[in-house]
């Protein structure tokens, strides 16, 4: 009876465990639907950022299988290399040993050769027969045994030759190889910046996403990567007073960081206002200040860094940012520039890019989302 109650004993205790261990378990998942009811979905601006880095993450693998490859090639090579430096001595051993014996067989040959024509053999000169008989067996065997080892020795050296001409051809494919995957291994390090890059980006950009897009703020974008982007968009600019594109840039850069406005998104209103910086370079006016839609002129500065900042400064009195940090632009505001500036009318009306249309800085109702519309084809250059 015990032989049966134990193994029924067992079973019993094993349904209890899963039963528990089942229960454990629902438990569990109802834990894990509660936490995923709860959990709060991801916003719009962490998207952009957590693809970002889900770029990132692919391309520091990429880089990596990379780098593998690359150092698998260069330790194949060298080890190759390193093989055929052994068998070229190896070789060259082995048919000098062999060259010896042959030499040797052919002493002996022509030795005996002679001694026969002089009808006398050293090595049988004895008067036992039987003696002669075992030395010329012997002699035999050995010119048999020189034979063989010289045999094996060619044998040897040619398909130690055969691999070393084997190895000399991998070796120049891998000559071939490794270039190649060092410039992989550099393309995949530049993508890793670029997309590294990107995640800066795109965390700098998100608060501002999130804020609806104020025009006070940090410059994102610098001015190498601004300048690229007008370049690869097709536009012609024409400047004046021999100052360039990227000198254009690093002022926005610049003039935004100083007053806390966002410089990169200036150059983006510059670019709907100017075509692309084609037209406003000879006054040195790339917003359009001073122009209506009534007139055909505008505002002209002495310098295209009047200009900018003019327009910065305008910018930051729109967005209520309070006082300037660069002395108030008399190019701009008239009279008490200082005054004029503090005592602006506007101050304060327009703390978004997405309120400056519809009469703030254009009376297009359009004219924010052209603007911000350049601005992410700008952000979008960079990858993200």
């Amino acid at each position: 009876m015990e032989s049966v109650a134990l193994p029924h004993t067992g079973s019993r205790a094993r349904r209890r465990r899963a039963r528990r261990t089942l229960a454990f378990a629902a438990v569990l998942s109802a834990l894990s639907i509660a936490s995923l009811a709860f959990t709060p979905a991801a916003s719009p601006q962490e998207v952009p950022v957590a693809r970002a880095h889900e770029r990132l993450a692919r391309a520091q693998a990429d880089a990596a299988a990379a780098q593998g490859r690359y150092d698998q090639a260069v330790a194949e090579r060298e080890q190759a290399q390193a093989q055929i430096a052994d068998l070229e001595q190896t070789i060259s051993a082995a048919r000098a040993q062999e060259a010896v014996l042959r030499s040797e067989v052919a002493r002996r040959a022509v030795a005996l050769y002679k001694n026969f024509g002089a009808n006398r053999f050293p090595t049988l000169d004895t008067a036992d027969p039987m003696e002669a008989g075992r030395k010329t067996k012997f002699n035999e065997s050995a010119d048999q045994f020189y034979d063989e080892q010289a045999e094996q020795l060619r044998d040897t050296a040619d398909k130690q030759q055969q691999a070393q001409a084997d190895l000399e051809k991998r070796r120049n494919e891998l000559d071939d190889d490794v270039p190649r995957l060092e410039q992989e291994k550099g393309d995949a390090e530049q993508k890793i910046a670029r997309i590294a890059r990107g995640v800066e980006i795109a965390e700098k950009l998100a608060p501002l996403r999130a804020a609806g897009e104020p025009v006070m703020g940090p410059t994102v974008l610098n001015a190498a990567e601004m300048a690229a982007w007008l370049r690869s968009s097709g536009s012609s600019p024409r400047l004046s007073g021999g100052v360039t594109l990227e000198q254009i840039a690093q002022m926005f850069v610049d003039e935004g960081t100083a007053e806390n406005v966002r410089g990169d998104v200036a150059f983006a209103q510059a670019y709907i206002e100017t075509g692309g910086f084609s037209a406003g370079g000879r006054e040195n006016n790339f917003s359009g200040l001073g122009a209506c839609d009534s007139c055909g002129v505008q505002n002209r500065f002495p310098t295209a860094l009047d200009g900018i900042r003019a327009q910065i400064q305008l910018l930051k009195a729109y967005a209520g940012g309070g006082p300037l940090v660069n002395p108030a632009s008399p190019y701009w505001w008239s009279g008490d520039p200082a005054r004029a500036y503090s005592s602006f009318g506007g101050t304060g009306s327009a703390p978004t890019w997405r309120q400056m249309g519809g009469g703030k800085w254009a009376s297009d109702p359009g004219y924010s989302s052209k603007v911000l519309g350049t601005y992410d084809k700008m952000i979008a250059a960079e990858g993200t």
